[in-house]
């Protein structure tokens, strides 16, 4: 019974090294690409809710859904990092597969 258990707890720590990141970045992503740009919602940034004046986060994500829908000058404007978050986060997704396929290479799995 304690194998098992170990066993499982092994198979779960190696879900997660190898399949974490990767869903939570192209979530973020997905997520920030569908935000409404216009939208006056509440900002969730710890920051600002603190009183912060600055805070180098902000508007990231209303500059990737300006990005997406193809509005440049205005995703500059909400955040100048927005153009560098899409074309960043899309190539760790793909060297984290990249990693995950030589892991299971050369473990045979």
């Amino acid at each position: 019974m304690k194998t098992t258990i170990l066993s499982l707890k092994a198979t779960l720590n190696e879900y997660f090294f190898l399949h974490f990141e990767w869903v939570a970045l192209t979530t973020g992503l997905l997520l920030m690409a569908l935000l409404d740009p216009f939208s006056d919602a509440e900002s969730l940034c710890i920051l600002s809710r603190l009183g912060f004046e600055y805070c180098p986060g902000c508007g990231l994500g209303t500059s990737v859904s300006h990005i997406f829908r193809g509005e440049f000058f205005a995703s500059i404007q909400a955040n100048p990092v927005g153009l560098f978050a899409v074309l960043i986060i899309p190539a760790r997704v793909v060297s984290i597969f990249h990693r995950n396929y030589n892991y299971k290479k050369r473990t045979n799995k």
